[in-house]
């Protein structure tokens, strides 16, 4: 059984940055982002960006290796988190909270929020959508992500998930045009749900967050590695460059635009 990591441990961020660098899953997700960016920053160049939630550091990494990116800023409320990304990143880390960004009106043109959403009080993700809005840069573009409700809750969105149509909801309310949105780990997550219907567990699945049961996900064998990081890009492809919206899946992600003043 794998090791239960709380944030508390030295090695927990340890064991998230090689999570986020290799792990299918990770790789997969931003794959299909990236499909998205390709096709909406295309031409441009010299772009703020800002990632929300930064945690080590790994997606301000992969935004700063992007053509279209001249500046990238990391944001997360975890010290500990910061530290471990200052020994590994050059890049500007900042320490604050998606409800209330430190920086200026329309400073970035670019900006990533992923699993942060989730974990917010009652009525933060609408909070942290409007600072998202007020940041960004008319003609910008937010890439988020957040975790989905298995198809058998009757609620829209409840703790640690959302309906698509509701995350979509919060970030129209804020003002954006949502010009992608799909589910994402589709397959994945199809297999889970059967397979807990089947046994009718009533166990809680496992968490990979500070703010549940710790962090399970590790790296697995190379080649299981390999077989489900050519699913999680397969679906990619289907989700990010053919935009063609998965019905199901773990998580749910949005591409959204400012466009016009509120």
């Amino acid at each position: 059984m794998t090791a239960v990591l709380t944030i508390e441990q030295p090695a927990y961020f340890d064991r998230l940055a090689e999570v986020e660098a290799a792990h299918w899953w990770s790789l997969g997700m931003w794959r299909l982002g990236a499909h998205w960016l390709d096709a909406t920053l295309r031409g441009r160049q010299g772009l703020a960006a800002l990632d929300v939630g930064c945690g080590t550091g790994q997606t301000a990494l992969r935004l700063a290796c992007r053509p279209e990116i001249g500046s990238v800023v990391g944001l997360d409320p975890s010290a500990e988190a910061l530290a471990h990304a200052r020994r590994r990143h050059a890049f500007p880390l900042v320490r604050g909270s998606a409800l209330d960004l430190p920086f200026g009106k329309s400073r970035f043109d670019v900006i990533t929020c992923f699993d942060v959403l989730q974990h917010l009080p009652q009525d933060g993700d609408r909070r942290a959508a409007d600072e998202l809005y007020r940041v960004l840069a008319p003609g910008g573009v937010a890439l988020v992500r957040s975790n989905a409700q298995a198809w058998t809750s009757a609620s829209p969105a409840v703790e640690g998930g959302y309906r698509l149509g509701a995350l979509v909801k919060v970030f129209e309310v804020s003002g954006f045009t949502v010009s992608h949105a799909t589910h994402a780990n589709c397959l994945p997550a199809l297999v889970q749900e059967l397979r807990g219907r089947l046994v009718r567990s009533g166990r809680a699945g496992p968490s990979s967050h500070p703010s549940g049961g710790g962090l399970r996900i590790r790296l697995p064998h190379p080649w299981v590695n390999r077989l489900m990081g050519s699913v999680a890009t397969a679906e990619a492809v289907v989700a990010g460059r053919l935009n063609a919206r998965l019905p199901f899946g773990h998580s749910t992600m949005l591409l959204v635009s400012r466009n016009d003043e509120r």
